[in-house]
This record gives structure tokens, C-alpha cells and sequence, in this order.
């Protein structure tokens, strides 16, 4: 895990929240904030890459769609469009949850990718076709347990930022905090 991204969910974080400056609040939610872009960013990439897995195991398994017009249903390109929906592929849900705001990706975010290129690298997906079965079922496994691993991260960046977001409330609803001084 990324050091950034370790300090960022270490247990000493919180603590002590009332007596720090709203200053080092807000620094510390900015930065929670861009590691969960960057945990989503990854996420959404493993995503597409265990969809693309999981289509393959299906397609071998002889689940895969008659000629349409003629053209090869079990294609990986012909099908591509839909495997990368939005519409829950690899077990996901469609739609819910929050908002994915796209940022520039940041270290965090380039360090996962090339742990996420080690499990599969593009070069590897773009010959999926030639991969055996035992590997595949193994490389579905490995998205999958990496894909696990980051929604657990994104969801305790996502509790720490609302933890952080009241007390920054609470200052201002019991008044220890300022618009006014916001704007000086």
C-alpha cells in the first residue's frame, strides 16, 4: 500500500479532531479526498479489467449470444461496449452509492495501477483468448480480491472525510467556527 495512502488510514488520524485548527481539518479532508479519487479512479479501472475476465470465463463457458448481422458474438471487441457499461458487471450493482468525482490521477493512484498492471497488464488482456483456464480463473480471482481490497479503502476514506465533515459542522453549528472569519 501506497505511504500516503498508509498515513491516510492509520488509527492516530482522528484522533484529537476538536483540538485541531479548521485549517489542518480542511488540509486533511482535501487529502482524503484525492486518495479516494484515486482508490475509485484504480477501482473503476480493476473493474473494467475483471469484467473483461469475467466475460471471457462466461464466453468459454458457452454462455456467450447468437450472430447478430452476421458478426461474432463471442468476439472480445464486438462485445466490448457492453462489457464496459456502467450496468454492474463482475457482481457490481448499477448506479448507488456516491458521486465519482474524476480528478487527475496522483501518486496513489499511479502507485495501484502498477500494482493492478502486475496482477494484468492491457498487453495481457488484449490476448485474453490465449490465456488457459487455470490462469484465467486465477486472474479473476486476483481482480476480484484486488477489486475487494479497494472498495474496503474507498469506504474508510469515505467514513474519515464524514468524520471530518462533522466536526468541521459541529464547529459552525456551535459557533467555535465562522463564515465571517472564512472570509477574511
Amino acid at each position: 500500500m501506497h505511504a500516503d495512502l498508509q498515513r491516510l488510514l492509520a488509527a492516530d488520524l482522528l484522533d484529537e479532531l476538536p483540538a485541531r485548527s479548521m485549517d489542518r481539518l480542511r488540509g486533511i479532508r482535501t487529502e482524503l479526498t484525492q486518495a479516494e479519487g484515486d482508490v475509485s479512479f484504480v477501482r473503476r479501472v480493476s473493474q473494467g479489467r475483471l469484467d473483461i475476465v469475467g466475460h471471457e470465463v462466461t464466453r468459454r463457458a458457452g454462455a456467450s449470444r447468437p450472430p447478430i448481422d452476421g458478426r461474432d458474438p463471442s468476439g472480445l471487441l464486438f462485445e466490448m461496449p457492453e462489457i464496459l457499461t456502467d450496468s454492474g458487471g463482475a457482481g457490481r450493482k448499477p448506479g448507488g452509492g456516491r458521486p465519482v468525482a474524476v480528478l487527475e490521477p496522483g501518486r496513489i493512484a499511479l502507485a495501484m495501477v502498477e500494482t493492478l498492471d502486475g496482477i494484468v497488464s492491457p498487453s495481457q488482456l488484449s490476448g485474453i483468448q490465449g490465456i488457459d483456464e487455470p490462469e484465467l480463473a486465477d486472474l479473476f480471482d486476483a481482480l476480484r480480491e484486488f477489486e475487494l481490497e479497494l472498495s474496503h479503502v474507498r469506504r474508510e476514506l469515505h467514513d474519515r472525510i464524514d468524520t471530518i465533515q462533522d466536526e468541521i459542522a459541529r464547529r459552525y453549528r456551535d459557533g467555535e467556527a465562522s463564515v465571517e472569519a472564512l472570509l477574511r
